[in-house]
């Protein structure tokens, strides 16, 4: 099955919602391992020094 059809049998507006959304957690999982690393790398320099 392709993806615009999976698209189409979705629906316009729901179909686009879902994207979006999809979308928006990817982005917010990767700020998060991001944020998480960052943290890691502060916590570790402060240990050793």
């Amino acid at each position: 099955m392709e993806l615009s059809s999976l698209f189409s049998s979705l629906g316009g507006s729901l179909g686009d919602e879902i994207l979006v959304w999809a979308v928006a957690a990817v982005a917010g999982c990767i700020c998060l391992v991001a944020v998480v690393n960052v943290l890691d790398m502060f916590l570790d320099n402060n240990e050793m020094g």
